[in-house]
């Protein structure tokens, strides 16, 4: 990933994903409450597999997908991969259906953001807006206590905020308050661990399942 000049950043999730988050993570953790309790008298592993395999697919459709700002671009942290998109090769970002966001013409599209029907709201103002010099690297004075009138995370307001921060990224480049990186390019990944974590739970269900 590109060289970044601050480790801080801005995290968006929508509220729902977290809400439907703790109902299944509740749920599952009765479920296992119960099977241990009962498991002397009535073990039931293939159950058991299923329900750690429900919770890995929760975590990873509901907790894991998230939206990412800093100073070096837009992260969208998906299902099994992340998205770096480097300000630098940004170009646009739209809200449709869901939040993408565009390097040339390839599109990228962030899981955790879908796009709602939201009332109009006065503009809350800059990304990054600190005290120059340096006000791109205000995320991290931004970040030190959560606001209690951030906006609700849909696919509006952050590409709003998206189009925002590249704006002050190039007027900060262009005023030579930061450093141009031409050489920054999309990177995606995939994740090896979420992988292991959807996989494992799943091959034991096929196995007890067989066996």
């Amino acid at each position: 990933m590109a060289t970044k000049t601050s480790t801080a950043q801005h995290v968006f999730r929508q509220r729902s994903s977290v809400g439907l988050a703790a109902v299944c993570g509740v749920t599952g953790l009765l479920l296992l409450l119960s099977l241990a309790r009962n498991w002397a008298s009535y073990p039931r592993p293939l159950f058991a597999a299923w329900v750690i395999f429900g919770l890995a697919v929760a975590w990873s459709v509901f907790v894991r997908p998230v939206v990412l700002l800093d100073v070096g671009g837009v992260t969208f942290r998906n299902v099994v991969r992340d998205v770096f998109i480097p300000w630098t090769r940004l170009t646009d970002a739209t809200s449709r259906w869901n939040l993408k966001v565009f390097a040339g013409d390839k599109g990228y599209t962030a899981w955790a953001i879908s796009s709602e029907v939201e009332r109009p709201k006065g503009a809350s103002g800059g990304m990054f807006r600190m005290p120059i010099p340096g006000r791109l690297h205000g995320v991290a004075s931004a970040d030190a206590k959560p606001s209690t009138n951030a906006p609700k995370a849909t696919a509006q307001t952050v590409t709003r905020l998206i189009k925002v921060a590249k704006q002050e990224y190039d007027e900060a480049v262009a005023q030579g308050e930061l450093r141009a990186e031409p050489e920054a390019v999309v990177q995606v990944t995939w994740v090896p661990l979420v992988m292991a974590v959807l996989l494992l739970p799943a091959l034991v269900v096929v196995a007890l399942s067989l066996g």
